[in-house]
């Protein structure tokens, strides 16, 4: 099973999530379109796309001349019903594709928070049985409206729109399954001295959150990848 796997900055891997795909037996194909590495136009030979995060506002091409080519992209996978993850900017940018708004958010969600799973989530393929509350890594500004006929699967008080399946095979992420203890201190140490004196009290305390939850959250990470994959496999049959 062949993953493309669209890399929109190099600060933001695919983690824990490339590393369970590869494990549970994907060979992923990454492209740094950010770089200019060019997207394919379709997703022939491919069974499946991964769509990663990055510092870029997923509402400005100017940021990121390669969303258009990267939303036809998920358009194109949805429409032969190949599994799609978007992962934060990844997931606006699905949001985007369907025509919902992505914006500035009111609030900066950074560090470790909880999320909760909605009602909607005990029932779908990836989130079923899983503990319905979760403390997940978050580092995004922005936030989206949900796309026409998409199936909340996770919220939190600072930002409602946690997750959402479109169809039965887009899944998008707002908070980060696949970020690792490193990942995140490295976003952290990229702080000015501005922003870090506002984050203070994340800056902190971060070190203790990602000790005390990245274990429960790689669990999660992983039981969620390897059932996204299941799908994959499903539509291979």
């Amino acid at each position: 099973m062949r993953i493309l796997v669209v890399q929109n900055n190099r600060t933001a891997p695919a983690g824990i999530v490339g590393a369970a795909l590869a494990e549970y037996g994907a060979t992923l194909v990454t492209v740094a379109a950010n770089e200019g590495e060019a997207l394919p136009p379709a997703p022939d030979g491919y069974a499946g796309l991964v769509v990663l995060g990055g510092p870029q506002d997923a509402w400005d091409d100017a940021q990121g001349p390669h969303f258009p080519q990267v939303m036809d992209l998920i358009r194109g996978f949805a429409a032969e019903d190949r599994p799609v993850m978007g992962i934060c900017l990844g997931a606006q940018l699905a949001a985007r594709a369907f025509g919902a708004r992505v914006y500035r958010h009111s609030v900066a969600e950074l560090g470790v928070a909880r999320v909760d799973l909605t009602e909607a989530a005990s029932s779908d393929p990836l989130l079923a049985g899983l503990e319905r509350q979760q403390h997940l890594v978050q580092w995004h500004y922005d936030t989206f409206d949900l796309p026409d006929g998409a199936v909340p699967l996770a919220r939190n008080e600072e930002c409602e729109r946690q997750a959402f399946r479109l169809g039965s095979a887009v899944y998008a992420f707002q908070f980060h399954p696949e970020a690792t203890a490193g990942i995140v201190q490295g976003w952290a140490s990229r702080f000015g001295e501005e922003a870090r004196e506002r984050n203070r009290a994340v800056l902190d305390g971060l070190d203790v959150a990602l000790a005390t939850h990245l274990p429960a959250a790689e669990r999660f990470a992983r039981t969620v990848t390897r059932r996204w994959l299941d799908l994959v496999e499903e539509r291979q049959r």
